[in-house]
């Protein structure tokens, strides 16, 4: 079975240290991740960064980080691509890297023969 995705989008908060900061740099992954908390009956407090980038900031008690660090790795799972995006992308990757091996190989036995 396939080990899943951890997700390291949080910190300990920089001046109380009781509270970790989980944040999102999408909207929909940080409206979704508030709804999980919602959900699950999980206090925090919502807030947006200062720094250049927007990021949409949630800060939670140390007491129930575990439980919001499951439903963070949820919210990364739920909106997870595939790798290689769409299947007429792979299709040719798998193609490509087919004629490439087989190039090889022809070259290998040519140049044992010649």
């Amino acid at each position: 079975m396939a080990k899943p995705i951890v997700y390291r989008n949080f910190e300990p908060h920089v001046k109380q240290r009781s509270f970790t900061v989980f944040y999102f740099y999408a909207k929909e992954h940080a409206d979704y991740f508030e709804a999980l908390l919602l959900e699950n009956d999980i206090p925090f407090e919502r807030g947006a960064g200062k720094d250049m980038v927007r990021r949409h900031l949630f800060g939670i008690h140390v007491s129930r980080q575990a439980e919001a660090e499951k439903l963070n790795n949820e919210v990364g799972n739920y909106f997870r691509r595939p790798f290689l995006g769409e299947k007429k992308f792979r299709n040719f990757v798998l193609i490509f890297t087919l004629v490439v091996v087989l190039v090889a190989l022809m070259g290998y036995f040519l140049r044992q023969n010649g």
